[in-house]
């Protein structure tokens, strides 16, 4: 069992069929855009392109696009766990 953040790294490759060299390896890793909200960008993002770089030799993705963050009326973020 991995660890959330670990696996997070491994993500961008892994789902496409990495280690091995499949179709869909080649088809789309590495990616052009990211998605993501700033609040991961070091947790999930870093360690995707450490990984990415480490065990593929590729950044996985060349731009990160950042969206705004959702708040509640007491400005904190709004969560699943605070209803």
């Amino acid at each position: 069992v991995l660890d959330t953040w670990f696996s997070s790294g491994l993500f961008p490759f892994s789902t496409l069929g990495w280690p091995d060299e499949t179709a869909d390896l080649k088809a789309f890793y590495p990616n052009s855009l990211l998605e993501t909200g700033w609040d991961i960008l070091f947790f999930w993002v870093a360690r995707m392109v450490m990984m990415g770089m480490t065990l593929t030799g590729q950044v996985p993705f060349s731009h990160v696009f950042l969206h705004a963050m959702v708040r509640d009326a007491h400005g904190r973020k709004m969560s699943k766990s605070l209803g």
